[in-house]
């Protein structure tokens, strides 16, 4: 059980595959530990030596502070590759795992040698933002009132949702959501995230994924980070959710094996 310590916490890491393949760091999103990446660590585990991690405050990393910066999630997601003995690593990072990665690219360029960052914005303050009812679904998720038709409407398509009516909750359960304390912490972290104006300055070749039916995070905040990043370009998932791995678990790797490949 990989553990490494960084000003004053710990950080729980795993890894998948063969060292001697490129090395992948994947970030998750809002709340939920590693187990959220579900089957992808394992999937993509035939093409690269996969990096998965707990940010601060979920899973088995440690669970110490009130509030965060984005800063402090991508400088520990920078100590997660150190730790692991590499110089650097391709990085997807999803939702705030996404903004973790923007941050992760800027603060620390020779550490991402390839950068994806799926269904995430630049700044919460200048973004299109999700229907109220949906940060009111939100809110009630990282409360504890956890529903299938909740999680139906905020985190993957009605479609999908409609063909796997327990699928959304089971995985939500295997995600090991953290406690109110540093969902809260995490919110804040969100809150006061910016990075359009300095997204001129990644130099890491760039893929910008989104679900066309996400109701959380909407497709345009995608397009602007594509936008807004030097050369990157922007896949749309037609009828994708805001859980897109999970909806589209065999698209999300080859979209990933293709671009990183292209990277290198």
């Amino acid at each position: 059980m990989p553990i490494t310590a960084r000003g004053g916490h710990t950080i729980y890491y795993e890894t998948y595959g063969d060292p001697a393949l490129p090395p992948l760091l994947l970030i998750m999103g809002l709340s939920l530990s590693m187990r959220a990446w579900d089957r992808l660590p394992e999937l993509l585990a035939a093409h690269f030596h996969v990096l998965v991690f707990d940010n601060r405050g979920t899973g088995r990393s440690g669970r110490t502070g009130f509030a965060f910066h984005m800063r402090d999630l991508a400088d520990d997601a920078a100590a997660v590759i150190e730790a692991a003995g590499l110089k650097s690593a391709h990085v997807f990072g999803i939702s705030m795992g996404g903004m973790i990665a923007q941050e992760l690219a800027l603060r620390h360029p020779d550490r991402v040698r390839g950068l994806v960052l799926g269904a995430t914005f630049a700044g919460w303050l200048r973004s299109t933002k999700p229907s109220l009812r949906t940060q009111l679904e939100l809110l009630l998720l990282n409360t504890g009132f956890v529903t299938p038709g909740r999680i139906g409407r905020v985190v993957v398509s009605p479609e999908w949702h409609s063909q796997n009516p327990d699928g959304a909750l089971s995985w939500i359960r295997r995600a090991e959501r953290t406690t109110v304390r540093f969902v809260v912490a995490q919110m804040v972290a969100i809150a006061r995230h910016g990075t359009a104006k300095r997204l001129g300055q990644i130099k890491a070749p760039t893929l910008v994924i989104t679900g066309t039916r996400d109701a959380l995070v909407p497709p345009q905040n995608s397009a602007l980070i594509a936008r807004l990043i030097p050369h990157a370009r922007l896949l749309e998932l037609q009828g994708a959710g805001h859980a897109f791995p999970l909806e589209r678990e065999q698209e999300t790797v080859r979209a990933l094996v293709d671009h990183f490949r292209s990277a290198a």
